[in-house]
């Protein structure tokens, strides 16, 4: 079969829906089949706005896969106006009657990549196009038309975000008009967790095509590996820590987690946070007006490597995650693989992956008492904190290995190919 995948951004810019497509990718190239993935020539999350240097098509191969990667114009007002954008789309939606046709419009500018509808039209012997990520969807509706032009099955895998419930803000920037069209007109929607597949059944699609593909985690190669248990790393570690890997904004939870450190430190528990990942303005803007102490607890690292993450989760008590804009949440899968503990908000596809009080602890978003009631309990009681460890690395053994998610996908798109 040649799939094509499409998808907002691919790697190398780090985020867990990009991981996911490039292991979908390589897992149904090792299978044999051709594979193409379109995407932007985004290498940092700031270019999905601040657009790209290439005003021009980039064709790469490698391990088997195609990479088309288009330009991105920048948008007009930068983030801001990105935000504003969207904010507009949610209240169009809003209005009554079925708003599809102008938002889909409007679609075209989340993010603006130029030139995807002539790499998908430039394309011969597709079989199917899958396309990804519903809070970036200008590659859904380019991927959607594509399939009616071309005749050829089209496949969803959502991401969607359903934040704490359906009144959620997270939760609207996902159920737009012109968003649960795409779903409706999906051959299949293939979704992470069981939680989202349930949310997804509220919005009149049809259940028998919403199906759990589930997710896996990258392991290391065994030197890696070695490497990454080792307790020493580049920064000056405190003892005791633990660790939020992710986007560093509100609805990720960071901004909680550091509150949660700095309760934790009032109340003489000695530990710190080390936060990877890019920062956003508003967690910025918090960090700035942090006292020089408390930035010794609250410690934000940037980007950093996978060996480099793997380290950094060995040696650390927990992974916090109290997102309410995380479908499924890989970085979890990560901390059990290290045999560590999970803290994470009971909000979007996560209570579908944590297993409370089993191999993790869940916590309503926003709850800065209750996170750091939670790391208290896990810094209490160690061998509680192990045992969680050890379930959460057993569960990831057992159910998230990317062989059985490829297969299950592969599996699926046979059937949709013959009919069945």
């Amino acid at each position: 079969m040649h799939i094509v995948l499409v998808t907002p951004a691919y790697l190398p810019l780090p985020g867990g829906g990009e991981r996911y497509v490039g292991a979908l990718a390589r897992g149904l190239a090792r299978q044999g089949h051709p594979v193409t993935v379109i995407t932007s020539a985004a290498t940092a999350e700031a270019d999905l706005w601040s657009g790209t240097p290439t005003k021009r098509l980039i064709e790469s191969v490698a391990d088997g896969i195609r990479v088309v990667r288009c330009p991105i114009r920048s948008f007009p007002g930068g983030r801001r106006g990105l935000m504003m954008w969207r904010k507009a789309m949610v209240v169009i939606s809003s209005l009554p009657g079925d708003q599809t046709a102008i938002l889909s419009r409007m679609a075209a500018g989340i993010p603006p990549v130029t030139g995807m509808d002539d790499a998908l039209d430039a394309l011969t012997d597709v079989d199917l196009v899958h396309a990804f990520n519903l809070s970036w969807e200008r590659g859904l509706v380019a991927a959607l038309r594509y399939a009616v032009r071309a005749g050829i099955p089209y496949v969803v895998t959502p991401f969607a975000h359903f934040g704490t419930g359906e009144g959620d803000r997270v939760a609207r920037n996902s159920t737009m008009d012109h968003q649960l069209t795409i779903l409706r007109q999906a051959s299949r929607v293939l979704v992470l967790t069981s939680v989202e597949q349930a949310d997804l059944a509220k919005y009149n699609i049809s259940p028998e095509r919403i199906i759990v593909i589930g997710g896996g985690v990258d392991s290391l190669p065994a030197t890696d590996m070695k490497e990454a248990s080792t307790p020493t790393f580049h920064l000056d570690l405190p003892p005791i820590y633990g660790v939020f890997i992710g986007r560093l904004s509100f609805d990720k939870g960071a901004i909680h987690a550091a509150e949660a450190i700095r309760v934790l430190h009032r109340s003489g528990r000695e530990v710190a946070l080390i936060l990877a990942g890019s920062a956003t303005p508003e967690f910025s803007r918090y960090y700035d007006k942090l006292p020089e102490s408390d930035r010794q607890l609250v410690r934000p690292i940037g980007l950093i490597g996978e060996v480099e993450k793997y380290r950094l989760l060995a040696g650390s008590r927990f992974l916090m995650l109290p997102s309410r804009s995380d479908s499924f949440g890989i970085v979890m899968l990560e901390a059990w693989a290290c045999g560590v503990p999970v803290i994470a908000a009971r909000a979007g596809g996560i209570p579908g992956v944590v297993d409370d009080g089993e191999n993790g602890l869940l916590v309503s978003f926003g709850d800065v008492t209750g996170l750091a009631a939670a790391v208290e309990r896990l810094l209490a009681d160690p061998a509680e904190a192990i045992h969680m460890g050890e379930n959460g690395r057993r569960k990831v053994a057992d159910q998230y290995n990317w062989e059985s998610v490829t297969e299950r996908l592969s599996s699926h798109y046979t059937a949709i190919l013959t009919g069945r």
